[in-house]
């Protein structure tokens, strides 16, 4: 493999990586009360995301460096923005649950 495909990939990985944090920051909230249904909503797409890396990025040629890139993107983006970000993902889901209270509350 060259340098040039090497970083291409490593570069791609980290993207995907900075995606997948961006979700698991999204869910975030959720695992206080609900641990199970954010894990069960997290695991599929952390599965889709490494099979993406796995097979559409690195070809199938399945190497230690893409999956360290995932790794760094998540935790690169949780350490950076999704700091900045928690207080409105909480917010978000705050008012989604308000607002699923107010139209369940007939029931």
């Amino acid at each position: 493999m060259t340098p040039d495909t090497a970083a291409y990939r490593f570069l791609c990985c980290l993207v995907l990586g900075a995606a997948l944090g961006l979700f698991y920051g999204f869910l975030r909230p959720l695992r206080p009360k609900y641990t199970a249904l954010s894990d069960l909503l997290f695991l599929p797409v952390m599965g889709w995301v490494w099979l993406v890396s796995a097979f559409a990025v690195c070809r199938g040629d399945i190497r230690m460096g893409c999956n360290l890139g995932l790794l760094a993107g998540a935790l690169l983006w949780e350490w950076t923005v999704g700091m900045w970000l928690r207080p409105v993902f909480s917010e978000i889901w705050k008012r989604f649950g308000a607002i699923s209270r107010f139209f369940l509350r007939p029931a």
